[in-house]
C-alpha cells in the first residue's frame, strides 16, 4: 500500500465535512417531512367524539332502578331534571342486579360516562336508597312513536360511545364493542358520519322494544342499513327493528 493512500479507520476517523452537512440536513428534512405527513393524517382523521370517563370522580346517584329493556337508573341527582343513567361495570359486562331491586329506590355509587345528555354509570357499589324524591318524577316515561326511519350506520355499544373509548366506534374498535355487545351492553345506532361528532345515538331495541341479545352480535361495528322506527322516551330516543331489517352493507 502507498504511504499516499489514506487508511479508513471508520471508528475514530473524523467524517467529512461534506458529509456531516449532507446528513444534518437529510435528519432535518426527514423530522419535518414527518411531523408534516402526522398532521395530515391527524387531520384526516373523523373526531374522536366529546365522551368522556370521569375515572377520579367519584359519584352518587339516588333514582328510582329499572332493569328492562338494559338496567337503567331514573335520576334528578345530575341537572335537577329526570335523566335516564345506563349502568354498566367498570369492565365490558351488564352489572349483575338483583331482580327484588327493580322499580325500587336506589343509591349507586361510581363513577360517570357521559356524551352531551347521554350517561352511563361504572357501578362500584348498589343499595336500597331512602332518599326523598317525588316518584311521579322518577317513572320511566311511555315511549312515543315519532314514525318510521332508514338509517345507514353502525351498531356500537352504548359504553364505549359514550365515551368509555376513544374512538369508540369504526373498525379500531370493532372487537371491543363485540365484546361489550356479548356482555350485555346497550347498544346504541351511530349514523354513517356522525359517530364522532355531537349528535346523540338512540338506544338500539328489537321491534317490541326489547335487547336484541347474541343474536346482533355479527352485525356489531359494521357499516349497516336499519328500516324500522324512531320512538322517544323521555330523554332517550330508540330505534327499534326486527333483526330481519337489519343489513350489513
Amino acid at each position: 500500500m502507498s504511504k499516499r493512500e489514506d487508511f479508513f479507520i471508520g471508528w475514530n476517523a473524523e467524517t467529512p465535512r461534506v458529509d456531516r452537512r449532507f446528513m444534518l440536513g437529510a435528519s432535518l428534512a426527514l423530522i419535518a417531512g414527518g411531523g408534516a405527513m402526522g398532521g395530515t393524517l391527524a387531520a384526516d382523521r373523523p373526531p374522536v367524539g366529546a365522551g368522556v370517563w370521569e375515572q377520579g370522580e367519584a359519584r352518587s346517584l339516588n333514582g328510582l332502578l329499572s332493569l328492562a329493556p338494559y338496567p337503567s337508573l331514573r335520576t334528578i341527582d345530575l341537572d335537577g331534571a329526570p335523566r335516564t343513567v345506563f349502568l354498566a361495570t367498570s369492565g365490558k359486562t351488564a352489572p349483575r342486579i338483583a331482580a327484588s331491586l327493580a322499580n325500587r329506590m336506589v343509591r349507586i355509587d361510581g363513577t360517570l360516562i357521559q356524551r352531551g345528555r347521554q350517561a352511563m354509570m361504572a357501578v362500584d357499589e348498589l343499595r336500597p336508597s331512602a332518599a326523598a324524591h317525588n316518584l311521579a318524577d322518577l317513572t320511566p316515561p311511555v315511549a312515543v312513536d315519532r314514525g318510521p326511519v332508514l338509517l345507514v350506520g353502525e351498531i356500537l355499544d352504548a359504553k364505549c360511545w359514550f365515551g368509555a373509548m376513544r374512538p369508540g366506534y369504526g373498525k379500531t374498535h370493532k372487537a371491543c364493542a363485540a365484546l361489550c355487545a356479548r356482555g350485555g351492553l346497550p347498544l346504541a345506532f351511530c349514523q354513517l358520519g356522525a359517530c364522532g361528532d355531537g349528535a346523540e345515538a338512540p338506544l338500539l331495541l328489537d321491534q317490541d322494544g326489547r335487547a336484541f341479545g347474541r343474536a346482533v352480535l355479527p352485525l356489531v361495528a359494521d357499516p349497516v342499513v336499519l328500516r324500522g322506527r324512531m320512538l322517544e322516551a323521555g330523554d332517550v330516543m330508540q330505534a327499534r327493528a326486527s333483526l330481519n331489517d337489519i343489513r350489513r352493507l
